[in-house]
């Protein structure tokens, strides 16, 4: 017997309305009529009536989870489309077969797991997920992938944060790894899971492209916090970096402490050594990407550290160190980035965020005894091997032009490129193919103090990208290069709050950079030029009243986070 029921189409009403009004009375008719049992199936425009046989437990069981709203017809039907072809709505199917067959109802319940845990008590004709909605409601069921040391709770909160993330698309994540079978897991959950842990490319160009496109348009310029009564602060803060990452990480960690503790905190530096006996009340893991995936940090990754600590993040959403970095994010109260285009994809799902880039000081830069018996020192200029300061006028260094950085396609082509136009120059040009971080220990770890001593001696320091991205590692830069009295000339890159293109530094295509650096430094105007940019960056570093500002912002920041975690 089949009734058909006209204009009562899928598209014409949000479908739990269509079905809680189709249902209730189709479901009193049922338990009226015991005679009779029907189930709703599409055909085309319209819902049709399939007899079958429905029990009292069945009849229950729909009812409980029609109710609850939780059952995911998108899901359930993209999932397993081979449902589609039964002519049973996916309620039904799911009540009669579909439970029989380890399928799930939605992205956050996993029947297998749920009729393991509880088979003793479920009753023989009852579905696993009624059972689970009239009695553990409260608690998760589902699959932990690579991340079983975590709870439930808070894998669903960083589930709800990651799915509606700006960089992360469903369908990209399908496409780029077809070999993948997405039975019973959504490609969502897949990523957050097992994709990020097993290093595959989770992120959509495309997304983060379009998104710091938008970004970059909007007016760059800082505002400073105007909050006058700071709330609650903890008593303690430990900044924490590995022993065994990367120079650069080290340092912004020393800036950071340093700014918490003219900020008036406790603030102490911290590594993966420090034992728990003495974790600190507020912990910032500077590097995350870096600081949980290098050796001896095991004792850091407890669920209760990570949700109330801050990430410093420091890498590029382009690259893969973020994309491993980022369950770390999401699990975190709050986020500290370099980049402050970086900050909305962050806020935008809900965490606290704020953008740290500290100014750096005029000082000389140090090097040990030891480094300046090294090859890199030894083909040093006369003039530059003699000794540097910031303070130097550009025309008295010995070195035209220098660059520091690893290794890309990008920066091979340029220097390949322009490598007889830097052959009429004194230059030093330094790049590498890494093959881990750029450590204080080792036979490189003279890279972590060669940089700025050679910027100082040098009139222009370039900045060319690592790759197609303008990301612009605005420390590291302005640290080594305006900060050591050289004219930073970069290519384009993503705007900053304080220093400005044409006033603090000099931006240029690839393809002509070459005549910038020609005019700068052997034209009067380009030597004018120089020196007016060189002195409106030293005029931002002795601004100790914006220093005192931005120590006043973090304060505010740290108490923001600590307000909300207590």
């Amino acid at each position: 017997m089949v009734l058909f029921v006209p204009n009562l189409e899928k598209q014409s009403l949000p479908e739990n309305n269509v079905r809680k009004a189709f249902w209730s009375p189709l479901i009193s008719l049922t338990i009226e009529n015991q005679n009779k049992h029907f189930s709703i199936a599409r055909h085309q425009s319209s819902i049709r009536l399939v007899m079958t046989t429905l029990t009292s437990w069945n009849i229950k069981d729909i009812r409980t989870i029609l109710e609850s709203g939780q059952f995911n017809t998108e899901f359930y039907t993209t999932t397993y489309p081979e449902t589609q072809a039964t002519g049973l709505d996916p309620i039904i199917h799911y009540v009669l077969f579909g439970c029989h067959e380890q399928k799930n109802p939605n992205e956050l319940f996993n029947t297998e797991i749920y009729k393991n845990l509880f088979n003793a008590v479920i009753q023989k004709e009852e579905n696993p997920f009624a059972h689970y909605l009239r009695n553990n409601k409260s608690t998760y069921f589902f699959e932990k992938g690579l991340l079983q040391s975590y709870s439930h709770k808070i894998l669903t909160k960083c589930y709800n944060k990651f799915e509606n993330y700006a960089f992360f698309s469903e369908d990209y994540y399908r496409k780029i790894h077809p070999t993948l079978t997405f039975s019973g897991i959504s490609p969502t959950r897949h990523a957050l899971l097992y994709g990020i842990g097993e290093g595959r490319d989770v992120l959509y160009p495309y997304n983060i492209a379009q998104y710091f496109g938008r970004e970059c348009k909007k007016p760059t310029t800082y505002t400073p916090n105007t909050t006058s009564i700071v709330g609650n602060l903890p008593q303690t803060v430990g900044v924490f970096y590995h022993s065994a990452g990367n120079s650069f990480i080290h340092e912004l960690a020393e800036l950071l402490q340093d700014y918490l503790k003219k900020a008036g905190l406790s603030a102490q530096l911290m590594t993966e050594k420090t034992p728990l006996s003495d974790k600190p009340d507020l912990c910032i893991f500077c590097a995350p990407h870096e600081f949980f995936f290098l050796e001896g940090c095991e004792h850091w990754k407890q669920e209760h550290i990570l949700e109330q600590a801050i990430m410093f993040n420091t890498e590029q959403p382009q690259t893969l160190w973020f994309t491993r970095g980022l369950i770390y994010c999401l699990m975190s109260a709050g986020v500290i980035d370099i980049c402050v285009q970086n900050l909305q994809a962050f806020a935008n799902i809900g965490l606290t965020v704020f953008h740290f880039d500290p100014i750096p000081t005029i000082q000389k830069a140090r090097l040990k005894p030891a480094d300046k018996k090294h090859p890199f020192f030894r083909v040093l200029p006369d003039a530059a091997q003699s000794g540097s300061t910031p303070l130097k006028p550009l025309a008295e260094r010995a070195i035209d032009v220098s660059f520091f950085g690893n290794s890309s396609a990008n920066r091979e082509k340029f220097f390949a490129r322009q490598a007889a136009f830097f052959s009429d120059y004194a230059c030093f040009l330094y790049y590498r193919k890494a093959d881990g971080p750029l450590t204080t220990q080792g036979q490189y770890d003279i890279l972590a103090r060669l940089p700025r001593y050679v910027a100082e001696n040098s009139k222009i320091l370039l900045n060319v990208h690592r790759d197609d991205n303008h990301f612009f590692e605005w420390h590291r830069i302005v640290s080594q290069g305006m900060a050591s009295g050289a004219v930073v000339v970069t290519e384009e890159c993503f705007p900053h709050p304080l220093y400005k293109v044409g006033e603090h530094y000099m931006v240029e295509s690839s393809r002509h950079i070459p005549n910038l650096i020609e005019w700068l430094l052997n034209t009067p105007d380009g030597e004018k030029e120089s020196r007016r940019i060189q002195k409106n960056a030293f005029r931002i570093f002795a601004n100790t009243s914006l220093r005192q500002v931005k120590n006043h912002d973090l304060l505010c920041y740290i108490s923001s986070v600590w307000t909300a975690i207590l």
